[in-house]
């Protein structure tokens, strides 16, 4: 309804307009006005098909030659249309006396039909192509206030409040039992405290500090684990000089801690195998299945789109991730570029 209202307003801000220039040139205001009405539909079918046929289909694609021709074919149309509707209503009315020919002698009276199709045509597509250019641009600030908020909301659920807990009470028995095992784990979680909150705040960082936030994560996750995980953790290739978006490998990582081995209170096992090319990276992640597993849809989706929205906004179209399941273990493959230093 807002879009017929705004063609609305168009329509009759133009016969204003148009009526207005052509009563100083002649003060016969009945005579403009049945003119205008009755030009209408020969507009009407001008404007409505450069704006959605010969523009998107020829025009915004850059096929030119294309886009002249359909447009000069409509305005000959268009131009004898108009001409006909005015002949039949116009001419009968105020030029009664006149013998007025369908197809005038005189050539040069089909240009001032011909000039109105043009300047009302002009018109409607600028402010399309103003508008469709403001929508883009709106467009534009909402996905990247969209991609803010689900980065921020990524950023802030990448830790598990509870693997935060249970780290620090794992540490605590650690120093009544092995004060040097707890020694490395305060390192090894200020070190993956210090990179998610401050190191993280960049667009890009370095693949070496990225994959070794993923270790002290997974090695933090061992000790808590202890003998019930088998961990397998293998990086392939040379991270030197390769930058990547943060934090984009720890989610997945975390997912097969959060929604599998924890609730397994069996020998369980992981399985993540990175591999670096020259401007590639795969990371192929396998996890144990819990016989008793019960999917929790509400945490577990919301952090798996957030995942998939924010790829999306890094790398469209420029990534490949496949997410897979069995009766045994889940899967996940993932393949992103990287950006050289």
């Amino acid at each position: 309804m807002k879009k017929i209202g705004r063609h609305g307003v168009f329509w009759c801000l133009y016969i204003l307009f148009t009526v207005g220039i052509y009563y100083v040139q002649e003060p016969n205001l009945g005579l403009h006005i049945t003119y205008e009405l009755a030009s209408l539909p020969a507009k009407f079918l001008t404007v409505y098909a450069t704006l959605y046929f010969i523009l998107p289909q020829f025009l915004l694609k850059k096929k030119y030659g294309l886009a002249f021709l359909q447009f000069a074919i409509l305005l000959i149309v268009g131009m004898f249309f108009l001409r006909l509707l005015v002949w039949a209503t116009v001419y009968p009315i105020y030029f009664a006396d006149l013998d007025t020919k369908l197809i005038p002698s005189n050539p040069t009276k089909l240009i001032s039909p011909l000039l109105d199709l043009i300047i009302v045509s002009s018109i409607a597509v600028v402010i399309k192509l103003l508008r469709d250019r403001e929508k883009q641009q709106l467009d534009h600030l909402n996905r990247a206030k969209s991609n803010i908020q689900n980065e921020l909301q990524l950023l802030k659920s990448q830790l598990h409040p509870h693997f935060l807990f249970n780290t620090l009470n794992g540490l605590y028995a650690q120093i009544l039992e092995n004060p040097e095992k707890a020694s490395n784990m305060v390192v090894q979680l200020s070190d993956l405290l210090r990179f998610i909150l401050y190191e993280a705040k960049e667009s890009l960082v370095s693949v070496k500090e990225d994959l070794e936030c993923l270790g002290n994560y997974m090695a933090l996750e061992q000790i808590r684990y202890g003998d019930r995980l088998d961990l397998k953790h293998t990086i392939l290739g040379n991270t030197v000089n390769k930058k990547i978006a943060p934090l984009l490998l720890l989610p997945f990582i975390e997912n097969s801690f959060k929604h599998g081995i924890s609730k397994d209170y069996e020998k369980c096992w992981i399985r993540c195998e990175i591999e670096l090319f020259d401007d590639i990276l795969m990371l192929a992640l396998e996890n144990s299945k819990p016989s008793f597993f019960e999917e929790d849809r509400t945490e577990n989706g919301i952090g798996l789109k957030n995942v998939k929205q924010r790829l999306e906004h890094l790398y469209p179209q420029k990534y490949d991730l496949t997410i897979t399941e069995s009766e045994d273990r889940f899967f996940v493959h993932l393949k992103i570029p990287l950006e050289n230093k």
